[in-house]
Parts: C-alpha cells; sequence; structure tokens
C-alpha cells in the first residue's frame, strides 16, 4: 500500500513538474516575441542574418518570420526568401517541406525579384532530397522534374540550366529504374507478360544503357522459359547488337543452347 502511495505521489511530481517546464517555455516564447516585436526591421534583419551566417538557423527563422509578418519594411521580400534557405539548411525531411513552401511563397509575392531564380532552383533541390529510392514511390522525382524543367523554360540564360538539365537526367533515369525494377519483381514472380510490358518499355527507348543490357537480358530469359524461339533468337541478336562481350549475352546463350538441346531430345523421344 505505501509502495501505490509513493507511485501516485512521483506521478503527480511528475505532472506538476511538467506543467511547470511547459508554462516556462509558453512564457519564455511569449518573452522573445515581445522582445522581438520591439525591435526595429534594421535590428530584426541583423540579428537574422548573424545568426543565420552563424549556421543557426532555428535562432534565425523567428526572426524572418517577423519580418515577413509585418510586411512594413524593405526587408521582406529578401526575409521570405531567406526563410525559405534556412529551412532548407536545416537539411531534414520535415525541413525540406517547409522550405518548398517559403520558396513558392516568395515566387508568388515577388515573381520578378532578382532571387527568382534562386528560389526557383532551390526547389528543384529541396524536391531532389525528398524524393525516396526507385523501388518506392517517385512523386518527389516528378515534381524535381517539373521544377527543374520550368526554371529552364523560365530563366534559360542562366548559368545554372546546365546543372538543372543533370538533374531532370538523374531523376528520369531514376523514373526508369523504377519500372525495370517493376518489371523485375513481375519477372521473379513468373507473372511474364506483366514483366514483358515493363521491360519492353525500357528496350524501346534505345538508351543503350545498363537499364536497357538487364531488361533485354530479361525479355530474353522469359522468351527461353517460353520455349518461344523466334522470339529468344531476337532478343539474343538484339544482345548482340548493343551489348556483346557482355555477362549478359554469355548467359543468354547458354540458356538458349539449353532451351534447344532439351526440345531436341524430347522431339526425337516421342
Amino acid at each position: 500500500m505505501i509502495y501505490r502511495i509513493n507511485r501516485r505521489g512521483n506521478l503527480r511530481l511528475s505532472i506538476i513538474g511538467c506543467i511547470l517546464i511547459i508554462i516556462m517555455l509558453l512564457v519564455g516564447c511569449t518573452g522573445s516575441q515581445k522582445y522581438m516585436r520591439r525591435l526595429s526591421s534594421e535590428q530584426k534583419w541583423a540579428n537574422a542574418e548573424r545568426h543565420f551566417n552563424r549556421g543557426k538557423m532555428n535562432r534565425a527563422i523567428p526572426y524572418y518570420q517577423q519580418i515577413v509578418f509585418e510586411r512594413s519594411s524593405v526587408y521582406v521580400a529578401e526575409a521570405q526568401f531567406k526563410l525559405g534557405e534556412a529551412y532548407f539548411q536545416r537539411r531534414n525531411r520535415d525541413s525540406f517541406v517547409d522550405a518548398i513552401f517559403e520558396y513558392q511563397e516568395f515566387l508568388r509575392l515577388f515573381p520578378e525579384h532578382r532571387l527568382s531564380a534562386d528560389a526557383q532552383f532551390r526547389i528543384g533541390e529541396s524536391y531532389i532530397r525528398l524524393s525516396l529510392g526507385p523501388e518506392l514511390t517517385q512523386d518527389e522525382s516528378l515534381r524535381a522534374i517539373e521544377s527543374f524543367t520550368r526554371f529552364i523554360e523560365k530563366y534559360p540564360f542562366d548559368s545554372r540550366v546546365p546543372e538543372a538539365i543533370a538533374h531532370i537526367n538523374n531523376m528520369q533515369f531514376r523514373q526508369l529504374e523504377k519500372i525495370f525494377r517493376t518489371g523485375y519483381i513481375y519477372y521473379k514472380i513468373k507473372d511474364f507478360p506483366s514483366s514483358q510490358l515493363y521491360l519492353n518499355e525500357i528496350i524501346r527507348l534505345g538508351n543503350r544503357n545498363d537499364l536497357e543490357r538487364r531488361a533485354a537480358f530479361f525479355n530474353a530469359l522469359i522468351h527461353i522459359q517460353r520455349q518461344e524461339e523466334e522470339e529468344a533468337l531476337a532478343s539474343l541478336e538484339h544482345l548482340r547488337a548493343h551489348f556483346p562481350d557482355t555477362r549478359e549475352l554469355r548467359r543468354a546463350e547458354r540458356r538458349f543452347r539449353r532451351m534447344n538441346n532439351i526440345v531436341y531430345r524430347l522431339w526425337y523421344s516421342l
């Protein structure tokens, strides 16, 4: 019984302690907000920049937010942009989401500002950092492509256009890798028609890269396993023409010879 009383007493003390901490934090936040409101725009900007340049983004963000909220100084536009930068520099998933929102707000409010190209480029970079591996959904990769495409269309003479094109190519390759992986999964579970839908989508592009080599290899294996001789020969010819001296070609040829031997034995055993 004494033990239960002690436990209840400790629990009450813990709850009271938590409440006191919350009250102190609220009072502290209220006090800091009052302090910031008393500062001039120049002082808020100076404090925000000082914290930003020292890498203290959590301290810089409230000052930028105050400037943006008041909308009454010459620092509003740059504060809106730097708010996005501060979130971007925090470099975690939630902060990249916040950064995108702030950059989009900047472009909505100040579309012709000298920093608008920077904001559009940062949106694309933020989506890249939010994008997932090719085995998962690629919504963020698609948004990154859209953002960089918009950047190139609106700022065609910007020095970062080649970098934007490289980002688009990387994200598009990730989309193709997603298609290949889907086809490979269907191959592993022996759903060959579904697998070929995805594999042939890669082959038709004719990029002559690793993805096409692997897609052509598994496509050949499907025809060989189904004992479709003409289609298997066509797949082998594709590998010979575009990917000679590769392990995939040698493996596919061995499988094809084995298939012919099996068919030959079956035919003459009848």
